[in-house]
């Protein structure tokens, strides 16, 4: 038997609601109206949805929100076993990749309502670059040598990071995304004209 709404925790009751959310999505995609279904199946009043989650465009942003913390978690140990900066970008981009390219509510959104869910890799894409860059830029530091401090903002490379990634995420191209091997070759062909555009200047 659920608990009702007053005997939980104001962030159990979110939880409850974004679950509630996401498994709605999935179902019916993100054109349906949403309070009614996710009330009825949190268990919830209407109104107990409109105060924790707000409305519609709330919802997505909140779900977006959950899962970005949720991916953070998941990457860090990825990172934490990388021992080179090159490494760590190229294991960075083909864990995200196929984080994305296995997340079935992102890739429903991708498939059936790309206009509700590609803002959130463009034009609304700004708060989640900059969060992301927060938390990701000591663990890339990390990586860096003394030389590689000096000459790279960790910074840049996060946000490099994250456009990498929302292009392999939302543009069909010649790279194999599904592909691990093919796709870790790719970034790290990027990553060598990085390298080789300076020492073919000095020659």
């Amino acid at each position: 038997m659920r608990s009702r709404a007053q005997d939980l925790s104001p962030v159990a009751i979110r939880e409850r609601i974004l679950d509630a959310a996401e498994a709605c999505l999935v179902e019916s995609g993100y054109s349906s109206r949403l309070h009614a279904v996710i009330s009825e199946r949190a268990g919830l009043s209407r109104p107990t949805v409109y105060k924790y989650v707000g409305d519609q465009s709330e919802i997505f942003e909140a779900l977006f929100q959950r899962e970005i913390t949720r991916f953070f978690t998941r990457l860090t140990p990825v990172l934490r076993d990388s021992d080179r900066l090159d490494t760590g970008l190229a294991d960075c981009v083909v864990f995200a990749v196929g984080y994305a390219r296995r997340h079935v509510l992102l890739q429903k959104g991708l498939r059936d309502d790309p206009a509700v869910v590609l803002p959130w890799f463009t034009v609304l894409a700004r708060p989640f670059v900059e969060r992301g860059t927060d938390y990701l830029a000591p663990l890339f530091e990390r990586l860096m040598t003394a030389e590689q401090s000096a000459a790279i903002d960790s910074r840049a490379v996060c946000e490099w990071a994250f456009r990498l990634v929302a292009s392999l995420i939302t543009t069909g191209g010649v790279v194999d995304t599904s592909d691990d091997a093919a796709l870790r070759e790719f970034v790290a062909g990027l990553l060598s004209i990085g390298v080789a555009a300076p020492v073919a200047q000095m020659a």
